[in-house]
């Protein structure tokens, strides 16, 4: 919808990296997003082990350099192996990648030490919007996100998750937080 827009989609599942390359072609989208096919994480050029719960396209429940899923649970898996990742600041920093304007953050577990990875960034004025998936029965999680966040001066503004998808009791907890700049 936005002409003057640029996406950069992280991925490192190599069976959702077909699913995105897929659709990104499909819907003729090559001069929006684009894709970095590797982790991030509070890490600088790490390889690190990535578990995915099953080798299923466009599949969830996976973990990038911890042995915990999105609960905090000891992480049983299907697949693994290892892959690149860093951090936001890194990529910043090696003048790869803008600050961005807007940030999602959807990944199964490790949303704290991606925005860890990610504190100069989140400290710069450009940076509007943080939409993050946080798991509410995950709270040392949850509280150090939000810890995180307030430091940078933003503020919950919606707490929202689509009931129907979610009213399976292990998934109850999980809610879109989106945080604005003050």
């Amino acid at each position: 919808k936005k002409k003057e827009i640029k996406i950069f989609s992280f991925e490192p599942s190599t069976s959702n990296l077909r699913t995105l390359s897929r659709n990104i072609s499909i819907n003729n989208l090559q001069k929006k997003i684009n894709i970095m096919p590797f982790a991030l994480s509070n890490i600088k050029n790490k390889l690190l082990l990535l578990r995915e719960s099953g080798f299923i396209e466009g599949g969830a429940l996976n973990a990038f350099g911890v042995n915990y899923n999105y609960s905090g649970k000891k992480f049983f898996f299907d697949n693994s192996y290892n892959t690149f990742g860093t951090s936001l600041d890194n990529l910043v920093k090696q003048k790869i990648l803008d600050i961005p304007n807007y940030i999602k953050i959807d990944v199964d577990g490790i949303e704290e030490l991606i925005l860890i990875g990610a504190k100069n960034v989140l400290s710069d004025k450009r940076i509007k919007s943080v939409l993050i998936e946080i798991n509410d029965k995950f709270e040392t999680q949850k509280k150090k996100i939000l810890k995180l966040m307030k430091k940078n001066n933003f503020k919950i503004v919606s707490k929202l998750r689509n009931d129907e998808y979610y009213k399976n009791d292990e998934f109850s907890g999980i809610y879109n937080y989106i945080f604005n700049k003050d």
